[in-house]
């Protein structure tokens, strides 16, 4: 890992690390009963692969995240801000799992909250 580097790509450990946090982080949530079941019927190695690729991108890794947009492909599934919250739960406890320093995990939620809407459905828009 390279602590130094301004990329959170990078500092997370880069391809191999990164990669291994996506296995991790899904076997993880597989196990899970309430996200579990969002996943079935699902191809894991395509799934893990855009998932590599959304996270490596989002972390400004040499990346390009070839997947759906994430509000159409999230739509009407029923995923509510608890699951969000245990999904990016799993997230973290795989990449310190995997020697991710507090502060890039801290910063890689971070980073993943700005998504949240897009994935759950939500609007942070007062009305």
């Amino acid at each position: 890992m390279n602590h130094d580097s301004p990329e959170l790509f990078d500092r997370m450990g880069g391809a191999e690390a990164l990669s291994a946090i996506v296995k991790d982080m899904y076997e993880r949530i597989f196990k899970d009963p309430e996200l579990a079941p969002f996943f079935q019927n699902v191809q894991t190695d395509r799934l893990r692969k855009m998932q590599y690729e959304f996270l490596a991108s989002a972390f400004q890794g040499p990346v390009n995240y070839t997947g759906a947009e994430l509000t159409a492909i999230h739509h009407n599934r029923g995923i509510h801000a608890g699951h969000f919250a245990k999904f990016c739960s799993h997230f973290a406890d795989a990449a310190r799992a995997h020697g991710a320093r507090e502060a890039d995990v801290d910063q890689a939620l971070g980073q993943l909250a700005t998504y949240k809407d897009k994935i759950t459905g939500d609007s942070n828009i007062d009305g």
